[in-house]
């Protein structure tokens, strides 16, 4: 927030940041949202998985784009790596909060490999994106 004078020099530049980072955080924070909206519904309203342990694909899947989200959102592009092993830690803790809740949702439960799988989708994610950010950058 800037307390100075509007035309004061500096001041545009500041709010305009401000702005980006925020549009920047967005996304990963309503794809978060939807993850613990999805991991409330009772086990009972769920589908029937066609084959086994193919929920492991969806929380690796999901979390991958919250990993790719997150790591845009954090990166200013020259610490790309940094942001992805942040992203992969805060997503990791955000996954293990999330099995933990399950325990409180009818026909739902913690699960250790679940968790496995959130981390892993957050790594790939992240990779993906500190990849292709950096291909963007390079070319």
């Amino acid at each position: 927030m800037c307390f100075a004078l509007p035309s004061h020099p500096g001041c545009g530049a500041r709010q305009a940041r401000s702005r980006v980072s925020s549009q920047r955080w967005l996304p990963p924070l309503l794809w978060a949202a939807f993850i613990l909206i999805l991991t409330s519904i009772p086990g009972s309203h769920l589908p029937v998985p066609p084959l086994r342990n193919i929920d492991k694909i969806v929380h690796l899947s999901i979390y991958g784009v919250l990993g790719w989200l997150t790591v845009r959102g954090r990166s200013n592009g020259s610490r790309m790596p940094a942001a992805a092993i942040a992203a992969v830690v805060l997503i990791s803790c955000f996954g293990a909060l999330d099995e933990w809740h399950q325990q409180f949702i009818p026909l739902r439960s913690t699960d250790l490999l679940d968790w496995w799988a959130d981390t892993m989708g957050a790594a790939i994610g992240a990779i993906c994106a500190t990849v292709i950010e950096r291909r963007r950058v390079s070319a």
